[in-house]
């Protein structure tokens, strides 16, 4: 099971209700401000029960922000147990053992006094929380689980239960970042062409087809495509999904720096788009090599701890296995089976 990890500021949401006065407000030890609004059950909870719980997290600051909301969503599992000792405390998982069933709980951490106790560095602060804000959250208490096990069950029933919302989430993310990332790349490739850079990575390309007497097409993007087979099954198109064999190579020396077997949606993952080009270009069984101008490789800015410099250029081996609507299912690992004995063969014996 899970358990909350509020000074991780991770987001979780919850409860509507009137905020009482400042005044209304109590503080543990290390200063953490809080409220409880009890409910109507009585008893307490016992350590191993699970505290099942929607909760709103909410940035304050000069403005004030819900991080995120998680009524009609999955809600929280909260196990109660003895806080760690010798480990500095700092946030809501302070008070959540004294709720029961009904209870509802408002606690503010402030960012200044988290940064103060070592809890959070101001240089990992999320782009959305800064010095001098707060978070406030609030819990609703739904109910109370006997176990792990029966709260396993209910956060299934959750999970299963939200996971369309989930995928359409997932989806317009995706888009939008794929949107972000295609006009960047306009931007930057009108740049390089004005300045004339775009001409020499093209050039370059074309140089080492010349040299190395490849004939191959240019694709509507601009990189370069050597086509072996073209394959004579499902056309890999954008929004297939295609199991693809592939091996990258750096242009200027032919080396090899991966070789990998994945599937993927294409134009729905953010693939780089040389890569993309020439998967389009093939179909089911087909194969070739996409050469790739380094702006339509990993362009300006290569990802952090990558081997690829700015602008450098790629070729990629492609074999396109499979090409399909929907996501394959994922093939179970074959595992080793023992040898059967051979007929009048004596069992070995045992030392």
């Amino acid at each position: 099971m899970k358990q909350l990890r509020i000074l991780g500021f991770i987001a979780i949401v919850a409860l509507a209700f009137t905020a009482c006065t400042d005044t209304s407000y109590k503080k543990t030890a290390s200063g953490l401000k809080y409220k409880i609004i009890e409910g109507n059950s009585k008893g307490e909870i016992v350590d191993g029960q699970i505290l099942k719980m929607e909760m709103i997290q909410k940035i304050s600051g000069h403005k004030d922000t819900v991080v995120q909301n998680t009524y009609g969503r999955v809600p929280i599992f909260y196990k109660k147990q003895p806080l760690p000792q010798g480990q500095p405390v700092y946030g809501p998982e302070e008070v959540l053992n004294d709720l029961k069933k009904g209870d509802s709980l408002i606690a503010i951490v402030y960012i200044d006094s988290a940064i103060k106790k070592g809890l959070a560095q101001e240089a990992m602060l999320p782009p959305y929380m800064k010095k001098g804000d707060k978070i406030t959250y609030t819990f609703k208490v739904v109910d109370v689980i006997a176990n792990d096990s029966l709260a396993n069950i209910e956060y299934q029933k959750a999970m299963e239960k939200d996971a369309p919302r989930q995928k359409k989430e997932q989806e317009e993310m995706m888009e939008k970042a794929k949107a972000e990332h295609e006009k960047q790349m306009k931007e930057e490739e009108a740049a390089l062409e004005k300045s004339g850079e775009k001409a020499k990575l093209v050039k370059e390309i074309e140089n080492y087809l010349a040299a190395k007497k490849i004939a191959a097409i240019k694709t509507p993007a601009g990189a370069y495509m050597k086509i072996d087979e073209p394959g004579t099954g499902a056309a890999a198109t954008t929004g297939k999904y295609v199991t693809v064999t592939y091996t990258g190579k750096y242009l200027k020396t032919d080396s090899t720096f991966e070789t990998n077997t994945f599937t993927y949606q294409v134009e729905k993952q953010g693939m780089i788009k040389g890569f993309e080009e020439g998967v389009k270009q093939l179909k089911q069984g087909g194969k070739g090599t996409v050469y790739i101008p380094g702006y339509l490789a990993y362009g300006k800015n290569p990802p952090a701890g990558s081997p690829f410099k700015a602008y450098e250029p790629l070729y990629f081996e492609l074999n396109i296995k499979a090409v399909s609507d929907t996501m394959p299912a994922q093939q179970p690992i074959p595992q080793p089976q023992p040898q059967e004995q051979k007929k009048n063969e004596p069992a070995k014996k045992k030392k």
